[in-house]
């Protein structure tokens, strides 16, 4: 943790900006206007399989939150560089963003979208999922533990998510 709070990357710029948009209520909102946006362009069992995850999220997350309540790192041991109200694990922002924008990189591979369209989308999604878990070490408000849980917690949602799209079921 000392060694990944002594890099002079990401920076507080950056690291307060990833984290903003991996924050599980963005995340919520962002997928919910995705899961309109979906349903509305005809991908109707995506937008279905989208909002079910980001609702099983939000009782996991607090769920194992709850049951586990693990403190966040010791000011008096490291550089708390951010806020936080909830225990340390699992990461909700590593959790969060890996669920949105995991299944955002697999849309990007899924759709019928323009190749270039397709590619930013999977670099960003890809970007994200990979910056949330040094930024909030970096910040000092996780464990380097606590965003790997989130990690594997959030693929415990996603990969079912990902697998029930690919049963190929018609379209709700």
């Amino acid at each position: 943790m000392d060694w990944v709070q002594d890099q002079p990357l990401p920076g507080q710029s950056l690291a307060d900006a990833v984290r903003a948009i991996t924050g599980t209520e963005v995340v919520l909102a962002t997928g919910a206007a995705l899961s309109l946006i979906l349903w509305l362009r005809g991908h109707r069992r995506q937008a279905v399989l989208l909002a079910g995850g980001l609702l099983l999220l939000l009782v996991l997350q607090a769920t194992v939150k709850g049951l586990v309540d693990r403190p966040r790192p010791d000011p008096d041991s490291v550089d708390v560089r951010a806020g936080y109200s909830s225990p340390s694990f699992p990461s909700g922002h590593a959790m969060s963003g890996s669920l949105l924008y995991g299944f955002l990189l697999y849309l990007s591979l899924t759709l019928p979208l323009a190749r270039g369209a397709a590619i930013a989308m999977a670099a960003s999604a890809a970007v994200l999922i990979a910056a949330s878990g040094p930024v909030n070490v970096w910040l000092g408000v996780h464990w380097p533990s606590d965003v790997l849980g989130g990690w594997l917690w959030s693929s415990l949602i996603l990969l079912p998510l990902v697998a029930a799209d690919n049963l190929h079921a018609p379209d709700i």
